[in-house]
This record gives structure tokens, sequence and C-alpha cells, in this order.
């Protein structure tokens, strides 16, 4: 993105008034004759047509896509301030005058509905521009190729393109117009509420405003329409007073909105650099940036030149960036233009692309620092993705292990058991060295059973963790309260969490074996925890190369937690937590 400067925010708005005052003497000079004999309407009157010309101006200056709604504006207010050249009741002023008022109606309306997008996006607005074209330019020419001027309260000698006069069609014709600008007035009002609905977060504190002060001053003008004002120039330059005064609501709507705004756009890289100034990581990052653009939800996928790949917060590769439905990838670079960071956005926000690239660049440090944390971060998750891969074959490993021994070397050893018992014919010399080897057998099967429990217990696979930790509690003769409050898991997990809850109890077995113990598992959040806690003598360390280190670098190894808390005469307490994904 091409860093776009953002204006200063008083240099702008003086422009802005200038554009204002230029519309309020424009004003003025059209309707000389009328503010003559109506020196307090033209108080009220020109003041707020220079309102309305500013804050066309103030938009028109913005340099992205509410220039467009600006300039709609401040053609809107040219057009206004041409409509009261009626007054001068003469020549083609007049019916000049009444299309300008028509199209100063459409075009200021077209520009709102266009905000802040610049475009008119929904069909129904569309379609309300085409309506209102019909209305207050083909129904001003239909009454008025019925008409005489004099009809109108103007002057016979004013031009005017009468076609065919007749009294009834005309009068029937201003009611019919006056009936269709209410209709569109209420047309209008929905417009603006469905509008406001569909707006983004970034983008309803500056509009929502504007939408309000519309939607007033769409009601008021609706409510002050009647059939007099076509036949009567008095009433309908009253009426234009009315307009002009009530529009400086929306102008003023307007005003505060897009200086709102562009505080906004100039503030939001200062308050980055802010809110990353006296410490950078990529949590202070990202809410530093989602606070300076109004976007919450914002997420940083970081660039890993080794892997030629992004990756999320927590260091996990995303093969494909693609921004979800109503988000937007922005993306930073660094000065020799090598990839950073993708930005996940509102999609609002591409109408504040300088915006967005001015609040990048103030981040750009910040970003580069966070960039070499998430690396740190990517290279850190592969060593466990290593580990787990490592404890899972191993795990997998014990497995056949322990079924290779059952299948295996217990079950030739338990046939020879068998015929050894069978040999009771022999001389009693033979039998008593038989009965010997026979013994012996049945001890080495044992040994075997014991072994086998040892590297992947069978009723751990087949009965899960709280069988599998009953049946060691019995083994060591520990006087356990168990309680498992957990389904099955993955094997790597399950096996993991039994190792290192027997590796507690073994503890307990080995220096407080006339301690009560307290096993408990259980399961919250997508996370498996277990605890082994004694009321022994305490005391308990973490010596590295130890059996609760080794258990500690299993847990790690599959992103879990331990922790040892065993304070001398207050027992021991073992906590693991794993993740069961």
């Amino acid at each position: 993105m091409s860093m776009r400067a953002v204006l200063p925010v008083p240099g702008h708005t003086g422009r802005a008034a200038l554009v204002g005052v230029g519309v309020g003497v424009l004003t003025f000079l059209c309707g000389v004759p009328y503010w003559c004999e109506h020196l307090t309407s033209a108080a009220i009157a020109v003041p707020a047509a220079g309102v309305f010309g500013a804050a066309g101006g103030l938009l028109l200056g913005t340099g992205d896509s509410r220039q467009r709604s600006g300039q709609l504006l401040l053609v809107g207010a040219v057009f206004g301030a041409f409509a009261w050249s009626a007054i001068w009741d003469s020549g083609i002023w007049p019916t000049f005058a009444f299309y300008c008022e028509g199209v100063s109606l459409i075009v200021s309306g077209a520009a709102v509905l266009a905000y802040p997008a610049g475009r008119l996006v929904d069909r129904a607005d569309r379609c309300w521009v085409y309506a209102a074209i019909g209305v207050l330019i083909v129904g001003e020419l239909l009454v008025e190729l019925v008409s005489h001027p004099e009809w109108n309260d103007l002057s016979p000698d004013v031009f005017w393109p009468t076609l065919v006069a007749n009294r009834p069609a005309f009068d029937a014709g201003i009611a019919t117009v006056t009936g269709l600008q209410v209709v569109l007035a209420a047309w209008y009002l929905v417009l603006l509420v469905r509008r406001g609905r569909a707006l983004s977060s970034t983008e309803r504190p500056a509009a929502i405003p504007v939408l309000i002060g519309t939607g007033i001053a769409a009601a008021a003008i609706a409510a002050t329409a009647r059939t007099r004002t076509f036949t009567d120039l008095e009433s309908l330059l009253s009426l234009y007073v009315v307009q002009n005064t009530i529009s400086a609501v929306l102008a003023l709507a307007v005003l505060s909105g897009a200086l709102r705004e562009r505080w906004r756009e100039v503030d939001a890289p200062h308050r980055v650099v802010r809110m990353t100034s006296s410490t950078t990581s990529v949590a202070t990052v990202r809410d530093a940036l989602a606070a300076a653009l109004r976007d919450p939800p914002l997420r940083l996928l970081f660039w890993i030149p080794a892997e030629r790949s992004y990756v999320d917060r927590r260091g996990r590769l995303v093969l494909d960036p693609s921004a979800t439905a109503g988000r937007w990838l922005a993306e930073a670079r660094m000065d020799d233009r090598q990839p950073l960071a993708l930005v996940e956005l509102d999609d609002g926000l591409r109408l504040r692309k300088g915006m967005v690239d001015a609040v990048l660049r103030a981040g750009s440090q910040a970003l580069l620092t966070a960039q070499l944390q998430a690396v740190a971060t990517t290279q850190l998750e592969q060593v466990f993705a290593a580990q787990a891969r490592v404890e899972e074959r191993e795990t997998a490993e014990r497995q056949r292990l322990e079924k290779d021994l059952r299948d295996g070397a217990q079950r030739q050893l338990a046939a020879l058991a068998e015929r050894l018992s069978r040999l009771d014919a022999l001389p009693q010399p033979a039998r008593s060295v038989v009965a010997s080897c026979h013994d012996e057998v049945l001890g080495t099967i044992e040994d075997l059973e014991a072994l086998a429990r040892g590297l992947h217990p069978t009723v751990l696979r087949t009965d899960g963790l709280g069988a599998a930790l009953d049946e060691v509690a019995v083994r060591l003769g520990l006087a356990v309260q168990l309680a498992v409050d957990a389904g099955r898991k993955p094997p790597a997990v399950e096996a993991t969490a039994y190792f290192a809850l027997c590796e507690g109890l073994t503890n307990v077995a080995k220096y407080a074996p006339e301690a009560r113990v307290r096993i408990e598992v259980t399961e919250a959040d997508g996370w498996l925890h277990g605890l082994v806690a004694d009321d022994g003598p305490g005391g308990a360390r973490v010596v590295p190369g130890g059996g609760l280190a080794g258990i500690d670098d299993r847990i790690r190894a599959l992103h879990g937690r331990t922790l040892v808390e065993s304070r001398a005469g207050a027992g021991t307490r073992l906590r693991v937590s794993l993740p069961c994904g």
C-alpha cells in the first residue's frame, strides 16, 4: 500500500470554511431582493446554507471514498443557493430556480445514501434517486406544461414552457406531486434506517449522526410540504427558509462526524506509538492496532521467511490466509518491501486506506519486534510438535511391546508351565526339579506381567484412566480416594496423564506410605486436569533428571502444564493439565 499523507486538521477545516463562506455569499446574492425585506430570514438561511457548503467542503478534502459524498453535498449546496433566484421573477430565473431546488434535494439525498462508501450500494437507494428525479424534476416539468406562470404567482413575461394550459390538470398535478414528495420522504427514512443497520462497527461512529440528522431533516421537510407553495411565491420562499434551517441539522451532523473522523485519522498512528512505546509483544501490538482502527476482532498473521508462510499469534502455520467473509487483509511491509505481516480488518476499512496505511507505518517497528517474537514462538512450537510426535511414537511403541510380551513370551511361558505341571509320573528327584522349574516359570510370568503393566497397562487401553489408576493404587498398597470425572481421551493424552499421576503415587509410596491420598481427574474447557494430593510430610522438589522433572517434560511436549506444591508439613500436591485436542 502506498502511503497517503494525512492532512492537518486546521488547514483542512480552513479550506472547508472558505467553501462554506462562498456558498453563503452565493445564497445571499441569489436572493438579495428577498433578503432586503426579510432580514431575519437572511440571518438564518444564509449561514445555514454556508454550513451546508462547509460540510461538503470538509468531506471533499478527505481523499477517500467520502470525497464523493462531499462533491454531491457541495453540488447540492450550490444548486440550493441558485434556488433563491426565483425571487427575481423575470426571464428564465424562476423556472431555473425551481429545477435547482429539485436537483439540490436529489443530490443531497444521494450524498447521504452514498456516505461513507462513496457510491449507492443498494438497488433500493438507486431506485429512490430515480423516483426522486421523476417526482421533483419530471413532475415539475409536467406541472409547468399545463399551467401559466401567473398560476404559480409569477409574472406573465417570465420564461415558462406552457404546452396546453389546463387548470384542473394543473391542480391535480400539484396535489399529486405534493403527495409523492411525502411518499419520497417516508421512503427515504426507511432507507436511512436500513443503512444504519447495515453499517459496520468501524463506519457507525461517523455515519450514525449523519443518518440521524438527515432523517430529522427529511421528516421536517415532508411535514412542511404544502400545495400552496406551488401557487404562492412568498410561501415558496418561506418554505426555502425553513428547509435551509432544517438542513443545517444535517450539515452540523456531517461536520461533527467528519471532524471526529479527521481527528481519528490524525490521532490513530500516534495512538499505536503510545500503546507500544513502553512494551512490545504480539498481544500488545494487536491490541494497539485494534484500538487505533476501532476493530476489536482484528487478527495478525506474521510472515516467517524460513517457512515462506504466515503464522498466527500462537506460532501456528496458516496455509491459507484468505480473509473471512466481511474481512479485509491489509499487507504490512518493511522499508525494503519484504513482507512483515497481514492484518485482517473489517471490510469497511477499505474506505480508509490512507488511515490504515498510516497506522501500519506508525506501528512498523512494533510489528517487526512482534514478528521476531512470532518467529521464536514458531520455532518453539515446532520443538513441542516434535516432542509430541516422539511422545506419540513412544506410546505406540509401549503398546506394541506390551502386546508382544503378552502374546509372545508370556504365552510361551504359560504353555511351558502347563506342560511342567503335567509331569507327575517322573521319579521323585526329577519331580522336585520340575516343580522348582515350574515355580520359576510362574515367577517369570509375574515379572513379565509387571513389566507389561509398566510399559502400557492393558486396563488403561480397555477401561480408561479410572480403572488403571485404581489398579496402581491397589498394587502399591495406598489408601486412595479416587474420583474420575472425564471421558476417554486420545491415547497419547491418556498415557501421559496416567504416567504423570503414577509418578505422583510412586513418590507417595516411597516417601509417605502411610499418608492418605486423593486422586482427582476432571475435564473442563477442552483440558484434562489431574491431581494427586497427600497429607504426608511434604518437601518434594523437582530435581533435574528426577522423576517429576521427566513428567514435566512429557507434559510440556503436549502443550500441558505441571505444578508441584509441597511445603514441609503440609503434604504434596501434583497437578497436571493437558489439552484434549
